[in-house]
């Protein structure tokens, strides 16, 4: 059955996949460039709005007055108009004596002196291409020239490869008038579309429209090629703020402000013939950021990497990242590292403001004029492809690195889209992120949502994190401690003393500048209180995270209990049972959950030490012992993913240390956690690894190195893990405490927790922690 397509089904295509009038001019701008032309010109031309000109229609109809008086009332109304246009239109009215004919001819002006002129001097179309690409919808030519070029090639890459790009002169007017032509050919080729035809009235089939390009006027120059898409009966009220409007928001954007080649070099834009310049980005108020980040993914071999660099300017403190495969399946939660290949390179660039610190600069302007001029440019990150803007990411209304929604969920620092400019640069080659057909962003693919999470990691987890970190050391540092505010407070009393003395000495009564002193004296001791209030509230919120942690603990303490009272109780019922009595498969089968039942109450009653009654406790104990617990409680664990664990100690010496046994074995376990999750993910990379991990017991220095062939540990990162909230595992599965929480523990003890700074698996990375007892 052959599907039957009507006119109309056309103009809703054109509504649907051309949004705006802002992405209709963009898409025409982009046909120009691919067609080659270095520079594109816009004129607009609007003497009368279009709903002003639906209105003079309906009155020329229902006007009861003569042809005469409604020909006066017209050119009345028109008064303000180019005296040349007008002038054109009394002429062209003063032959018309019929209402109808009055309607047709003032419709035919309106069409002819209202419009939008697209000009470029690319390399054209002939006749052909008119009838077999332009009036093709949908034609693949642009992604089959796209495709044709290779890597290596200095050609440039066009920047359309849906061909729906004609269907924006649908959305912008009714009529559409292109004339070109190739170089060397003598006349130009015309194409007219009256768009009306595809209107929601008709039931036209599309076949019965029959559109055919003609061979127009001679060329002065057959040399010359070029085309020009002209487009009448404007569908919008055209004015010069809403030209203004959509050159700011889309024409300023519209090629990548970093780079050299600016906006205003590609488009020379005119409204009713005055010249309209593009807003370009001064980077001067980018020299005002508080902060900068930059970053780069690209693909070595096989493996991806992303690494970058952190500038927090107000505080002067530069921080280094990098992330290797293992970490980018981690953070990205991808499937494998071929979803990440097919991501692609990208570059990464952004300058981030708090507006509270924006002051007055010489040159640039007052504070608040600072504040305009970045907000032009603010709203999240911009990306381009191949230098040209894809819309409508880093625009006013969109979020789609979800900035705003995780400012307003988190606490502490807030990293919003208003704070931030900046930009990342992809490419043709990113071929797993697709535009999509309406020209509104990126298809959702697996590699889309995987560009996304990569983006939002370093935003979040190493800008945003990094910022917090350093603003918190520098609130300790400076912020005034319990000691010196008591200085400070006596200090500020003994001055009050002295000046209510000199008030009471004070011969004329009226002066009240000494107890203005006084009062602002008592000021700063307000100041000194709220300081000291603010301090509390920075210990508080520490406490508050072991607060967090305790519950934790709780939880699994009441949880243990549980398990080995049901267990130890079991196991008593089943010493109590005669098997002897019972079917030979029963007794085998209640042999085997006996042997079940004594593994779990092992496990649990490893977690017995970390009781509340126990936790606090030090003890004299074996490592070696609690070690091989801690081991035998996770081989089912080691067994389902296939880790082989070796514990050392040079020729089965014991080691003795004194501690609180449940916080030795948190160390224990933590160090085994991540190690199990980094070597799960190693293993999805490389499925030939046999995942070890080795603790050496080292008896004469009293240490035990723990070591894994995983991804290891960028150097750069060697102290930062042992920070709170750092992590490199995707949200939910890490809060970036356990090496935290393992080093308070050991700094509890005179112990060390330290990463050995030796590449002891991996040339660049680092893969063996060593805890040393000291003295214990």
């Amino acid at each position: 059955m052959a599907f039957k397509i009507t006119a109309r089904t056309i103009l809703e295509l054109g509504a649907e996949l051309i949004s705006s009038d802002g992405v209709a001019l963009y898409e025409l701008i982009k046909n120009a460039i691919d067609a080659g032309s270095r520079r594109v010109h816009i004129s607009v031309q609007v003497v009368l709005t279009h709903s002003s000109f639906l209105s003079m229609c309906e009155d020329i109809e229902t006007n009861p007055g003569t042809i005469q008086e409604i020909k006066d009332e017209i050119l009345e109304a028109l008064n303000d108009v180019n005296e040349e246009l007008l002038s054109s239109l009394d002429q062209e009215l003063s032959d018309v004596h019929t209402r109808n004919n009055l309607l047709k001819t003032f419709k035919e002006w309106y069409k002819s002196t209202n419009w939008i002129k697209v000009i470029d001097t690319g390399h054209g179309m002939s006749k052909n291409d008119l009838q077999d690409i332009y009036l093709t919808i949908g034609t693949r030519s642009r992604l089959t020239q796209k495709l044709s070029i290779q890597q290596e090639s200095d050609k440039r890459v066009p920047l359309g490869e849906k061909g729906v790009g004609r269907l924006s002169t649908m959305r912008l007017g009714e009529y559409l008038y292109v004339k070109t032509s190739r170089e060397g050919e003598l006349h130009y080729n015309d194409l007219k579309i009256d768009w009306s035809r595809f209107s929601h009235s008709s039931d036209a089939l599309l076949h019965e429209i029959v559109l055919t390009p003609e061979r127009g006027e001679k060329k002065l120059n057959p040399a010359k090629s070029g085309t020009i898409v002209e487009i009448g009966n404007l569908k919008s009220d055209w004015s010069l703020d809403k030209f203004r409007d959509v050159i700011a928001e889309e024409f300023s954007r519209l090629v990548d402000p970093w780079e050299s080649r600016t906006a205003n070099n590609i488009l020379r834009l005119t409204f009713n013939n005055k010249r309209i310049f593009i807003p370009e980005i001064d980077r001067r108020y980018l020299e005002l950021a508080h902060g900068t980040c930059t970053a780069k993914y690209y693909i070595e071999g096989l493996n991806p990497y992303l690494e970058g660099s952190l500038n927090y300017k107000l505080r002067g403190k530069l921080l280094p990242f990098k992330l290797n495969v293992t970490e980018l399946i981690s953070t990205a939660k991808a499937g494998s590292s071929s979803q990440l290949r097919s991501v692609g390179s990208f570059d990464l660039e952004m300058w981030w403001f708090n507006r509270r610190l924006l002051t007055e600069v010489t040159g640039l302007g007052k504070k608040k004029e600072i504040t305009a001029e970045i907000n032009k440019w603010s709203g999240g990150l911009m990306l381009f492809r191949d230098g040209f803007r894809v819309n409508p990411y880093g625009g006013a209304d969109d979020d789609w690195l979800e900035l705003d929604k995780k400012a307003f969920s988190s606490k502490g620092f807030k990293l919003n889209r208003q704070q931030v400019v900046g930009r990342v640069k992809i490419s043709w080659q990113n071929k797993g992120l697709i535009d999509q057909t309406n020209r509104e962003g990126l298809m959702d693919t697996p590699e889309k949502a995987t560009f996304i999470k990569l983006l939002q990691h370093v935003l979040l987890n190493e800008f945003k994190s990094f910022l917090d970190r350093e603003d918190k050391a520098v609130r300790v540092q400076e912020r005034t401690t319990f000691d010196n505010l008591e200085d400070k407070i006596e200090s500020a009393q003994e001055d009050i003393k002295q000046k209510l003395r000199l008030i009471e000495k004070a011969l004329p009564p009226e002066d009240r500048r000494l107890v203005k002193q006084a009062s602002s004296i008592v000021d700063e001791l307000v100041k000194f209180l709220d300081e000291a209030k603010a301090l509390g509230k920075e210990y508080a919120e520490d406490r508050a995270q072991l607060v967090y942690l305790a519950g934790i603990g709780l939880m699994v303490e009441f949880i243990m209990h549980e398990l080995e009272r049901a267990t130890s109780a079991t196991l008593r019922n089943m010493d109590n049972l005669n098997i002897s009595k019972l079917e030979p498969s029963v007794a085998s089968a209640i042999d085997i959950l006996s042997d079940q039942l004594s593994t779990l109450h092992k496990r649990v009653a490893n977690f017995d030490p970390i009781s509340t009654s126990k936790r606090q406790i030090k003890e004299t104990f074996e490592v070696n012992e609690v070690l091989q617990d801690i081991i035998a409680s996770r081989k089912g664990q080691m067994s389902r993913h296939r880790i082989k664990i070796e514990l050392i100690s040079e020729n089965n010496k014991i080691l003795k240390i004194k501690a609180v046994k449940g916080m030795f074995i948190q160390i224990i376990d933590n160090l085994l956690s991540n190690s199990i999750y980094w070597l799960k993910c190693q293993s999805m990379l490389d499925h030939k690894l046999i995942p070890v991990i080795n603790i050496d017991i080292d008896t004469t220095e009293k240490m035990i190195t723990f070591t894994d062939n995983g991804p290891g540990i960028d150097p750069a990162m060697a102290e930062q893990i042992f920070q709170p909230f750092v992590t490199r595992k995707p949200a939910g599965e890490g809060r970036g405490l356990g090496l935290y929480i393992s080093r308070e523990i050991a700094d509890y003890h005179d112990w060390t927790l330290d990463l050995e700074r030796a590449s002891t698996v991996h040339s660049d990375r680092y893969n063996t922690f060593v805890l040393d007892f000291g003295r214990s």
